[in-house]
């Protein structure tokens, strides 16, 4: 899957006029593909439907699912809830806590978190250089106390500095946090801005 941060409307003309959107392994002309099984995405207040765009690449063949940055791939939780979860745990709350007050399943949280954790020194490290390359006058990121919550420390700073150096834009913080490292709790790290 591939993050992208613009709307499905600007999908279809980016697609349309070739080269505009680029294969992230090889970056050949992405065109289009079909579309992606339709799923419902539970956000902070209900759900989006989305049926998300296939492109295949010209160069080496390779297809790919376009998401919007508010589908987090492979969650069927929006970027905003994953996000909120995540912040709410690096400030010490357990995922007994954060379930309750997201209203999801502890198991589904659980998860959450652990994939979190586990990528939190790739995360931290990804949003860290996104951060450089966005305000390089930036100073060292506070340490939080934990892995995580350095990991979120930074994804924070980096969508700061990306606001201040672009300005405000439709994404909201968490959207832009899964555009800035690649997908979040999965994927790799966007090329540089």
């Amino acid at each position: 899957m591939l993050s992208i941060a613009i709307t499905q409307e600007r999908v279809e003309a980016a697609l349309a006029a070739a080269g505009e959107l680029a294969c992230p392994a090889c970056s050949g002309p992405l065109s289009p593909w079909g579309f992606a099984r339709s799923r419902e995405i539970r956000m902070r207040d209900g759900t989006r439907s989305l049926t998300p765009r296939r492109a295949r690449c010209g160069r080496c063949d390779c297809t790919h699912v376009l998401c919007p940055a508010w589908l987090l791939p492979r969650r069927r939780d929006g970027a905003e809830v994953i996000g909120e979860a995540l912040y709410l745990a690096a400030s010490g709350h357990g995922h007994r806590v954060i379930a309750r007050q997201l209203l999801r399943p502890e198991g589904t949280v659980r998860g959450w978190l652990r994939a979190g954790r586990a990528r939190a020194g790739s995360l931290r490290a990804c949003a860290t250089r996104q951060l450089v390359m966005l305000d390089p006058e930036q100073g060292a990121v506070t340490p939080a106390g934990s892995g995580l919550g350095d990991a979120v420390e930074a994804i924070m700073l980096a969508v700061r500095a990306w606001v201040l150096r672009f300005g405000a834009d439709h994404l909201g913080p968490w959207e832009r946090a899964v555009w800035l490292t690649g997908g979040l709790l999965h994927g790799h790290p966007p090329p540089a801005p």
